[in-house]
C-alpha cells in the first residue's frame, strides 16, 4: 500500500472549510425550518385526555403516600366499569384522516425541501471545489471493504484504506454533526436529519401525523392501575420509630 505525506495546507483550505461550511448550513437550515414551521392549535379533547392519563400515572407512582381510602376513591374515579375515566370507549383514529389534512402534507413537503436541498447544495460544493483531495488518515487499520466508503472520488487501488478523501469526509461529518448541533442549537434543533426522517416515516408508531390510539392507551393504563397494590407508607410508622429508637439505645449501651 502507498503511504502519503499530506500537505498541512490541506487541513487549512479543505478539511476545516468543509466542517465550517456544513456547520453554518446546518444553523441556517435550523432557522429556516423554525420560520417555516406552523404549530397547529392544541386540540382541547386531546389535551384533556393527556392530562387524564398523566393523573392516572401519577396516582400509581405516588400511591404509597396517600391513605387507602383516598387511593380507593381516586382509583374508582379512573377504573369504575362504564363510568371510569379510563374505561370509556373511544373510536380508533382513522389512519387516512391525517393524510388528507393539507397542513400535514405541507409540513412533510417543507421537511423534505429543507432536508434535501441543503444536502444537494453541499454535495455540489464539495464535489466542485474540494474534489480529489486526501484529507487525513484514520489511526487504525481497516479492511479493503471500507475503501469505497472512505475514498470516494479517488480511484487508486494501491492507496491505503485508512486514508480519507474530501467526499468521504463530507459524509462522515454529516452524520457526526448531531452532537455539535445539540450543544450549539439545543436538543430540539431542526438540523437533525435523523429526527426529520423519523417524523416523516412515522417511526415509533403509525403513519406520519397519525394520532395515537388513546383507547388502547387508556385500556392499558386502567389495567396497570387495577393491578396496583396499595401499601400506605405511614402505616405502622409509630412502631417502626419505636423499634429504631430502642435499637439505637441498645447500640449506645453496648
Amino acid at each position: 500500500m502507498v503511504s502519503l505525506v499530506l500537505d498541512p495546507a490541506i487541513r487549512d483550505w479543505v478539511l476545516i472549510p468543509i466542517v465550517l461550511i456544513m456547520f453554518l448550513v446546518g444553523v441556517l437550515r435550523n432557522n429556516v425550518m423554525k420560520m417555516m414551521r406552523k404549530d397547529a392549535p392544541p386540540n382541547r379533547v386531546q389535551v384533556q385526555q393527556n392530562n387524564q392519563l398523566m393523573r392516572a400515572r401519577r396516582l400509581r407512582a405516588n400511591a404509597p403516600y396517600i391513605p387507602a381510602s383516598a387511593f380507593a376513591t381516586r382509583k374508582s374515579f379512573f377504573v369504575t366499569k362504564d363510568s371510569g375515566i379510563l374505561m370509556q370507549k373511544m373510536e380508533a383514529p382513522n389512519p387516512m384522516s391525517m393524510m388528507q389534512d393539507p397542513n400535514v402534507m405541507m409540513n412533510m413537503m417543507q421537511g423534505n425541501f429543507a432536508m434535501m436541498v441543503p444536502q444537494m447544495v453541499m454535495m455540489g460544493i464539495v464535489n466542485y471545489f474540494f474534489s480529489g483531495f486526501v484529507l487525513g488518515k484514520i489511526p487504525f487499520p481497516l479492511t479493503p471493504s471500507f475503501k469505497g466508503m472512505l475514498q470516494r472520488g479517488i480511484s487508486l487501488t494501491t492507496l491505503d484504506t485508512a486514508y480519507v478523501t474530501s467526499m468521504s469526509w463530507y459524509f462522515l461529518v454529516t452524520f457526526g454533526m448531531r452532537g455539535l448541533y445539540s450543544i450549539v442549537l439545543g436538543a430540539n434543533n431542526e438540523s437533525d436529519d435523523t429526527k426529520i426522517m423519523q417524523q416523516q416515516m412515522g417511526m415509533g408508531g403509525g403513519q406520519p401525523g397519525q394520532q395515537p390510539d388513546m383507547g388502547k392507551i387508556f385500556s392499558a393504563e386502567a389495567e396497570n392501575l387495577q393491578m396496583t397494590e396499595h401499601s400506605f407508607l405511614l402505616s405502622g410508622a409509630e412502631e417502626r420509630l419505636l423499634k429504631s429508637a430502642s435499637a439505637m439505645r441498645r447500640i449506645k449501651q453496648d
